[in-house]
């Protein structure tokens, strides 16, 4: 069993914290990703887990052995680098042979796992050739291949998609989540890119600051963030927040008011704002949760100003100004909607988010 468990670990460089009381366990053949904003800790997490980086504090066990204090040859783990890593002056199959080397294993063994690994990657018609030789997608298979021979306890990934193109990245990160289906080892992988993390992790776990903010399924994570930060970050287009929001109960209703603005609580959030009456909170909805409404006079409709529209193929963003707030909305692609012009918008009342302005937390 491969399991990864990091026990209150921390990482100091000299006043600065980078990393602080990172307690996680990765269960063996689970796809983890670290995803944050530059800065946050988690490369540097990936670097304790690998041994290329020391621990200030707390315990790092594989396998249930501790390896605080292993070099990283000793850990059975291998790693994908962000700049491929790759020795320019040997072969892709020396490249790919050269830890197998290392390990005094067999001629015929190396070149049987070489070539099959390098089948499984595309890669088979270039294993003579020097990396200069190659694409940038084909560097990336040849390190991926490189770390795959090794058959470790753990695969280590380092952003490794990120000096790729757009479409290259869709297609690479396609082929590893496949590869990790074929293998089923335990993998941790890093990205500042949520899409990346939405799409390939089993789990994620959103960093910021060196601190852990939220552990779950993507979906899960994106459905129910834990605070206002992990909305903003998890979600493309990122989640509008209204400001100054003011929770407001008539009859046995509860409404969001603002400026401008003035929409029907859900009652599954009824028990969480009830203590909020009078006070004010801040508003969360989803670009994709505003569409074209319809009907004036329905409670989840609101008046905006249409001040941008950006078609991008299966919808149309458009910018808007509510009650002299700025708020985009994801509408069908069909609209004819333009520019300077009032727009109905429908607000999906159940999936709204509402936040403690002052600790940012959810309010659930």
């Amino acid at each position: 069993m491969a399991e990864v468990t990091l026990q209150h670990v921390g990482k100091r460089y000299g006043d600065v914290q980078a990393v602080e009381d990172f307690t996680l366990t990765i269960q063996h053949g689970e796809f983890m990703v670290f995803v944050g904003p530059s800065g946050c800790g988690k490369t540097t997490t990936l670097r304790m887990i690998a041994g290329l980086e020391e621990i200030t504090s707390g315990d790092i066990l594989i396998d249930g052995r501790k390896v605080n204090n292993l070099p990283p040859k000793d850990r059975d783990i291998a790693m994908v680098f962000q700049n491929y890593a790759l020795y320019p002056h040997m072969t892709v199959y020396d490249n790919m042979a050269f830890g197998l080397k290392l390990k005094k294993m067999p001629k015929d063994e190396i070149e049987q796992r070489v070539r099959q690994t390098a089948g499984m990657l595309g890669i088979l018609d270039f294993l003579k050739r020097k990396p200069r030789e190659l694409s940038g997608g084909q560097r990336q298979r040849v390190a991926v291949g490189r770390a795959i021979v090794r058959t470790p306890k753990v695969y280590l990934f380092d952003e490794p998609l990120s000096n790729l193109d757009a479409k290259l990245r869709v297609q690479m990160r396609l082929e590893l989540k496949k590869l990790h289906e074929k293998m089923n080892t335990t993998s941790i992988y890093v990205t500042h890119d949520q899409i990346e993390a939405m799409t390939m992790g089993d789990r994620i776990v959103v960093m910021k600051d060196g601190k852990v903010q939220q552990v779950g399924h993507p979906l899960k994570i994106y459905m129910h963030p834990k605070n206002r930060f992990v909305a903003g970050f998890i979600g493309s287009p990122t989640m509008n927040f209204i400001e100054d929001v003011r929770i407001e109960k008539e009859g046995g209703t509860l409404f969001a008011v603002t400026k401008g603005l003035k929409l029907p609580v859900p009652e599954i959030r009824f028990e969480s704002l009830s203590s909020y009456v009078g006070r004010m909170v801040t508003l969360g909805v989803r670009p994709e949760d505003l569409s074209e409404g319809d009907d004036p006079s329905a409670p989840e409709t609101l008046m905006a100003f249409v001040e941008v529209v950006q078609p991008v193929g299966n919808q149309i963003y458009i910018d808007v100004k509510v009650g002299g707030q700025n708020l985009l909305a994801a509408i069908s692609p069909q609209s004819a909607v333009k520019v300077k012009e009032e727009i109905l918008l429908r607000a999906r009342l159940e999936n709204l988010h509402f936040f403690d302005p002052e600790s940012e937390e959810t309010l659930v």
